[in-house]
């Protein structure tokens, strides 16, 4: 988990970007903002730090060589001597602008700064935060000169304006750091930052495995078409399932959790499509996270789909009994219902 609360900014740079494909060019500033007050790095704060939720973690890539990878180098450089700061802010920015051949990409400025005091997986570390901001909100402002007021505008940017930005930690340095990405990318963006500018993949861990599996027996339920029973029986399956045991194996899931063979190869087909959607292998077993099992299973039982458009919330599947949902299909309307019995 990754805790900003000492967190302070100590050197910042703020660069502009074009598009390369619109020969917008690139503007590199000539000097460092060294000096940040604290009133300064509360905002800042605020803007960059807030945003960041989940601590899903990444690592930098490369098909040949680690050491190839120009942002993993850039910031070794600066982990280990700040006086290249602003030479590789430079040299970041050149890369961007490199990647920055797709028609559609926006110009933007590009913030790098450096943080100390970051708290991550309770060790204390250094890092780089690097976000490109591409849109600005405009801000009302008034002044009073002499009994007289006067209305003027400028723009400026809050956390909400942020879409693309990571921190890379400096901690596990030899295997390509620890690379936190800011989760609001669509597609196209997704793979000009992730793919082309940072070159980076998701850290596999006990933590990532349980979270994209609770994840796989959620979209089995949303797919299913089975009576709202059924499909709280296999919660509750899950959840006893994730809560008894230490390690999960997903044969062995499917075989404790649904009974009919079909149901078994049903799960099958859906694991696989999410390890092609996602770039991802399972191992036969892995380690269970006993906190994201708990907290993803609570999330799991809470809703449960009904056709295309309609979703029902239980709070607690654990006492829902068979007789409380009455479920059929009204010829005259062609329509499936559903009768609920409750106190």
């Amino acid at each position: 988990m990754v805790d900003f609360s000492y967190a302070k900014i100590d050197r910042l740079v703020v660069h502009f970007v074009g598009n390369k494909a619109q020969e917008e060019g690139y503007e590199a500033a000539g000097n460092v903002l060294e000096e940040i007050h604290s009133e300064l790095n509360v905002h800042l704060g605020a803007i960059f730090f807030a945003p960041f939720i989940e601590d899903k973690y990444y690592h930098f890539i490369h098909e040949t060589e680690l050491k190839f990878n120009e942002v993993y180098t850039y910031c070794q450089n600066i982990f280990n001597d700040p006086s290249y700061f602003l030479e590789d802010t430079v040299n970041i920015l050149k890369h961007l602008y490199s990647e920055s051949t797709h028609p559609n990409i926006k110009n933007g400025d590009l913030w790098v700064f450096h943080v100390e005091n970051v708290v991550t997986d309770g060790e204390m570390a250094d890092a780089i935060g690097i976000f490109k901001v591409e849109n600005k909100e405009v801000f009302l402002k008034n002044n009073f000169k002499n009994e007289e007021f006067e209305i003027g505008y400028d723009k400026g940017i809050n956390g909400m304006d942020l879409d693309k930005g990571c921190f890379i930690f400096n901690c596990d340095n030899e295997s390509g750091n620890k690379v936190l990405v800011l989760d609001r990318l669509n597609k196209n963006d997704s793979v000009y930052w992730k793919n082309r500018f940072l070159n980076i993949e998701q850290t596999t861990s006990s933590r990532f495995y349980t979270e994209g599996f609770v994840e796989i027996c959620t979209d089995y339920i949303k797919q299913k078409e089975d009576s709202l029973h059924e499909k709280s029986n296999f919660v509750k399956a899950t959840s006893e399932y994730l809560a008894a045991e230490e390690s999960l194996d997903i044969q062995s899931f499917a075989e404790s959790t649904l009974l009919q063979p079909a149901k078994q190869a049903e799960f099958k087909t859906i694991v696989e499509n999410f390890e092609r959607e996602n770039n991802i292998r399972f191992p036969e077993t892995f380690e269970l996270d006993e906190e994201r099992a708990e907290k993803l299973a609570k999330k799991m039982r809470k809703t449960v789909k009904l056709g295309k458009n309609m979703a029902l919330v239980i709070k607690d599947l654990e006492h829902l009994e068979e007789s409380d949902i009455v479920q059929g299909y009204d010829q005259e309307k062609g329509k499936n219902y559903m009768i609920v019995y409750y106190d």
